[in-house]
């Protein structure tokens, strides 16, 4: 008796663990993941242990290079979390555009803002869902989602509106998780054949993967269409938000927050961070 209780109290443990920590909470929905970023946003980066050398050398350079054709480019940062990608392009490379920066998890959104204050002119922080995008169709110039694929509710419907928000010929930075913890996120880490029959489905070219850690590979790719010349990081505020709830609805701006003309719903803004999942 005893004994089939201990394995009872294993198999749970061993259930928990793959629920909270491999799984990062996925398959609980992305309030819940959300959620579990916020208690430990303050010991993010302490954990994670980012080098800001190799953040510039295989995420911040590339990037940079593949976008610099384009004049004033606007970027959008999906799963921000505490803004490493935005941080070493505004802080270490000659980036001339503006990004926006979004993420569900708040307090994580918090620590980016007090790591990117003296950029706030070049970088808007929404807290807001990833697998509803409050912002018009080809709109960016490049797009990046890193590391976190996976943990929305759907990866492909996830890729298709983010491409859906990206200009043609714009470019697309994502990552797919790799290894042994892979094949224990059915549905949401995707194999490598999976990712390719994806990727080829959606109006995209030039698609590249790359090796990268040991957990997650790079992948690159464009948008089919001609890339512009001059990008969309001069648009106002109020020419790229829309409001959540009608869609297609431009927001309106105070000092402390946005307000949709059409259903009248406001959205605050608090400590720098635009709250689009706060609508009321």
């Amino acid at each position: 008796m005893w004994f089939i209780l201990l394995i009872i109290l294993i198999l749970l443990a061993l259930l928990l663990y793959w629920t909270l920590v491999i799984a990062e909470g996925s398959y609980l929905g992305a309030r819940f993941v959300a959620w579990l970023y916020d208690l430990t946003a303050k010991k993010y980066d302490g954990i994670k242990k980012f080098s800001k050398d190799d953040e510039e050398t295989f995420l911040g350079v590339p990037l940079w290079r593949t976008i610099q054709p384009v004049r004033r480019p606007l970027v959008l940062d999906v799963a921000t979390g505490t803004a490493r990608l935005p941080l070493v392009l505004l802080s270490r490379l000659l980036f001339d555009g503006r990004i926006i920066a979004l993420d569900l998890s708040l307090k994580m959104l918090r620590q980016a803002c007090e790591k990117l204050a003296s950029y706030d002119e070049r970088v808007t922080f929404i807290h807001q869902d990833a697998m509803q995008l409050p912002f018009p169709d080809e709109t960016f110039d490049a797009l990046t989602c890193l590391e976190a694929l996976e943990f929305l509710p759907s990866p492909k419907r996830a890729l298709e509106e983010m491409l859906r928000v990206l200009r043609p010929g714009g470019v697309l930075l994502t990552t797919n998780r790799i290894g042994w913890e892979a094949k224990l996120l059915p549905g949401k880490a995707l194999a490598p054949t999976q990712l390719r029959a994806i990727l080829n489905e959606l109006p995209l070219q030039a698609i590249e993967v790359r090796r990268w850690q040991v957990f997650y590979d790079q992948v690159w790719a464009r948008k089919e269409g001609l890339t512009p010349a001059k990008g969309n990081g001069d648009l106002d505020l109020s020419e790229i938000l829309r409001c959540p709830n009608c869609l297609d609805t431009h927001l309106e701006k105070s000092a402390v927050l946005l307000r949709c003309p059409r259903c009248a719903r406001a959205y605050p803004i608090e400590n720098g961070i635009i709250l689009l999942s706060k609508g009321r």
